[in-house]
């Protein structure tokens, strides 16, 4: 079977959940299947451009339209994040080299949202995974810059002011009521892009219960949870690392980006007696520089390390010398790969209570929910573990086997094969 698999970002480029997924993803299915992925990647700074590239056991499209988010005007920035004539260009001449049997689509930002409608003019089924709320919301993770869950679009009004905050026009702000429209628009033709597929993936309940708020029939999601290479964590978790001692070893892993809520799980560690507990924070700087520096004057040098990123296949390393992985997420995540990780490394979660973490982490069974955003709350919560280590111990026994990349991949590749018969 030709599948292609359609992605904003791609590894090693970008290393978020999504991309990770989906290039573990390619692997798994590469093995008895003919791959490609088509992504986009900027970083080169070339003018537009094209090319196959060889991965580990599949291809890979990538092309670039070297946009510069930062300079761009807010229009241009507006519709780059959704609708690109040159990337639906490109993406047929992918179609046309690869011919593949199925589409499965992983994401769709700043790519554009015709490509569903041209992989459906082509002929083969098209699976569309939701990773996260793109397709009601503009910056897809319902989350407003001052940090606050988006308590509604307001006939998109409150779309207009979030969106020229994050890129840095406050003076657009006036002119809301002229610019709503264009939300408005945009929301709907992603949602129709989103509907045209054959199906409907979602790695969270919460996530499905969401879209269907917003009027997305829910009979049209299958709730799948993401796999994991579960083999990639295990190889470099050393045997014999994960030690008892006096010291609770608390592990941040992700993004440095403000809502990811690292600031709160900072902030609480800051009055922890350091040789009671410590915080190892693992992410790059480069990304929002700003805020990274933020969180290096407020941080506790006696029992908080940043040690910077740390290479997908180091992960398990990293979680052997973790007894808690830290999850204080402002926004509503779906499902994070690193919760998967950890499980796969035996690490309860604690977590921020609310969106699908709320429905992964089962509080006091196999790790701890927060109240989000609330320093004092992570405090008391740490303050609870060192007074009650032993919680620890019995929680390790309880943390659930993450489903494997391989086992995702083969129910995956039947829902392909359903697809095409129903086709056929």
């Amino acid at each position: 079977m030709r599948i292609a698999l359609v992605v904003h970002k791609f590894p090693p480029a970008s290393l978020g959940g999504t991309e990770i997924y989906t290039r573990n993803l390619a692997e798994a299915l590469s093995r008895e299947h003919d791959v490609a992925v088509f992504y986009r990647d900027d970083g080169d700074g070339r003018a537009f451009h094209e090319e196959w590239q060889d991965r580990e056991g599949f291809r890979a499209w990538r092309v670039s339209r070297a946009f510069d988010f930062g300079q761009a005007g807010p229009v241009a920035s507006f519709f780059d994040t959704f609708f690109n004539l040159d990337v639906e260009r490109s993406f047929r001449r992918f179609l046309d080299a690869f011919q593949p049997d199925v589409i499965h689509f992983q994401h769709l930002m700043s790519l554009s949202f015709r490509l569903i409608a041209q992989a459906k003019r082509q002929g083969p089924p098209c699976l569309l995974t939701l990773h996260d709320y793109w397709f009601i919301c503009s910056n897809a993770q319902l989350i407003w810059p001052d940090g606050q869950i988006c308590a509604g679009k307001a006939l998109r009004l409150n779309c207009v002011r979030c969106a020229t905050t994050r890129i840095g026009k406050p003076w657009v702000d006036a002119a809301r009521p002229l610019i709503a429209p264009a939300f408005q628009l945009r929301d709907a033709l992603v949602r129709r892009a989103a509907l045209r597929t054959d199906q409907l993936l979602a790695p969270s309940r919460f996530l499905i219960q969401r879209y269907a708020r917003e009027g997305f029939p829910p009979n049209r999601f299958t709730f799948l949870e993401n796999g994991l290479d579960v083999d990639r964590i295990r190889r470099s978790m050393t045997p014999g690392e994960r030690q008892t001692g006096d010291k609770l070893r608390v592990t941040y892993l992700g993004s440095l980006a403000w809502q990811k809520g690292v600031h709160v799980l900072v902030e609480a560690f800051r009055d922890l007696p350091p040789e009671r507990a410590i915080l190892r924070v693992f992410g790059g700087a480069q990304v929002f520089p700003e805020y990274a520096a933020s969180l290096q004057a407020r941080h506790n040098p006696a029992n908080t390390v940043f040690e910077g990123s740390v290479p997908n296949h180091q992960v398990g390393r990293v979680l052997a010398e973790t007894d808690v992985l830290a999850l204080p997420s402002l926004w509503y995540e779906n499902s994070p790969v690193v919760i998967q990780e950890a499980r796969a490394a035996g690490v309860p979660v604690m977590a921020s209570d609310h969106g699908a973490l709320a429905e992964k982490v089962h509080d006091g069974v196999d790790g701890f929910l927060v109240a989000p955003g609330d320093a004092s709350a992570w405090h008391g919560a740490l303050r609870q573990l060192l007074r009650r280590p032993d919680r620890l111990s019995a929680m390790q026994a309880n943390v659930p086997q993450p489903i494997t990349m391989e086992g995702h991949a083969d129910i995956l590749v039947a829902r392909y094969r359903a697809a095409l018969d129903h086709d056929g």
